[in-house]
């Protein structure tokens, strides 16, 4: 009896398994990665109130330092005088900035509250024009009801508020009393901090560690420098724009527009609405003048000066820009879209670093350290990851600069062979030609000898006729 034979092994169905085994495990190795990530962020979640105020007591401590390295370095006094001299000032310029913030507050609260019937009938007539002069038929809009609802909105959540108000405050405050004190010891043993930190870094990512604390500096001091240069003009409009036509509410519609104009990427729009607002709701007629202006000066903050501070603060695509902000607010909420943008910047950094060093890691060893060397003595004061970005460079334009060379002579050593290859067909051509020729003479030839013969048979005939 024959033993059945047994079934042929199918590559391809084998091959088709382990594909889709490979599938499944990257897929449940990502989904367990998740849920631990999840699990990590909530953790984290519960300590984000001591990191965002450690970060604040940073930010402040990192604003008031060349302060105080100015101070220090120009009446020759000690660091501590220099640190106690800033914070002193800070401590005085906060208090009466607060003071004046709370009395306008106050002030514009009482005079909204007392003028609130007056002014409410006009914020109404002034949307009922609205309405009137944006006749779209069918999808009629209802910006009076619309108002409505928002002030409804408001009147709950303010009034749900207002006995938490006492609690917050306190609680405010005592959070600035820690950041001041925070920023206060991060100041003052700034150097030793720095110190230990690295010497917690190994030795070999020191470079590194240089880098991120160099670009730390430059993104966070270039960020928060264009964004107050872009409130100051902001502020410096509005109050213009509130003296001339004389606009209620004045600390209420400048803190606003400020506020707004230091929200990066979305922040100039948003600030031009409440003094078109203000203007249109209480002198509609200079909203013709008053309008145009703004949007003229905006128009050139944005397109002008905002690009200009942005790319010497960071140095970015405006695209990153806006990946910045989108994933810093969805990570960390408002100071998350304050701040994600030179967080990303400082990554941005390093991630250029990396893309470089692989450059010139694939390049040649001499020609590498040529041009690094080369490089170091014409800037010497360049940052490593600058002279790395310009060597890359330079090294991608020499090995374009030699393919092109290969390539030209490439094409003058095919240019013969393609010379001959080209009078070989044309020789062939030419026999084609000479045989076609030859065929037409034969062709010839035994016409002749048949015309001849014709000739011959028709003289003999006639001769045969005559005798």
């Amino acid at each position: 009896m024959i033993a059945p034979m047994e079934p042929r092994p199918d590559p391809t169905r084998a091959r088709r398994e382990r594909w889709w085994r490979s599938v499944f495990i990257i897929l449940a190795t990502v989904y367990v990665a998740l849920l631990l990530l999840g699990l990590v962020l909530q953790i984290l979640g519960g300590f984000s109130q001591i990191a965002l105020t450690i970060f604040v007591a940073w930010l402040l401590a990192f604003i008031l330092s060349p302060v105080v390295a100015w101070i220090h370095e120009r009446f020759r006094v000690g660091r501590g005088v220099a640190i106690g001299l800033v914070y002193t000032a800070t401590l005085l310029m906060g208090g009466a900035f607060l003071f004046y913030a709370a009395a306008s507050i106050a002030a514009n609260v009482a005079a909204m509250a007392a003028d609130f019937p007056l002014t409410r009938v006009r914020i109404m007539g002034t949307l009922r024009t609205w309405e009137d002069a944006l006749d779209l038929g069918r999808f009629q809009p209802n910006l009076v009801s619309l108002y409505q609802d928002i002030e409804d909105t408001l009147a709950r959540t303010l009034g749900g508020s207002v006995e938490e108000v006492p609690e917050v405050t306190i609680g405010v405050l005592g959070g600035l009393v820690l950041v001041v004190i925070l920023s206060l010891y991060m100041l003052a043993d700034s150097e030793r901090i720095i110190a230990r930190l690295k010497r917690v870094v190994p030795t070999r990512y020191r470079e590194e560690a240089d880098i991120f604390e160099r670009n730390v500096s430059l993104a966070f001091g270039g960020f928060l420098r264009a964004q107050v240069i872009l409130a100051g003009i902001q502020t410096l409009l509005t109050v213009a724009v509130i003296v001339l036509v004389g606009l209620p509410y004045g600390f209420f519609i400048t803190a606003a527009s400020a506020l707004a104009m230091l929200i990066p990427f979305f922040g100039p729009p948003l600030a031009l609405v409440p003094p078109i607002l203000a203007v249109a709701i209480f002198d509609p007629g200079a909203l013709l003048l008053v309008g145009p202006l703004l949007l003229v000066v905006q128009t050139v903050l944005v397109n002008y000066l905002q690009p200009r501070l942005m790319q010497e603060a960071l140095g970015m695509h405006p695209l990153l820009v806006l990946i910045g902000l989108l994933v810093g607010a969805q990570v960390a909420g408002v100071f998350g879209a304050l701040f994600g943008i030179p967080v990303l910047a400082v990554l941005n950094t390093f991630f250029n670093y990396a893309v470089n060093l692989r450059t010139l890691e694939e390049s040649e060893p001499d020609e590498r350290d040529d041009v690094m060397e080369e490089l170091r003595q014409q800037q010497p004061d360049a940052a490593p990851e600058e002279l790395v970005a310009m060597a890359a460079d330079q090294v991608e334009e020499e090995e374009a600069a030699e393919r092109a060379e290969a390539e030209r002579a490439a094409a003058e050593v095919e240019e013969p062979e393609l010379a001959s290859d080209d009078l070989r067909v044309a020789a062939g051509e030419l026999r084609v030609a000479a045989g076609e020729q030859r065929q037409a003479a034969g062709q010839m030839g035994e016409s002749a000898t048949e015309l001849r013969e014709a000739v011959d048979r028709l003289t003999d005939e006639q001769r045969e006729e005559r005798g």
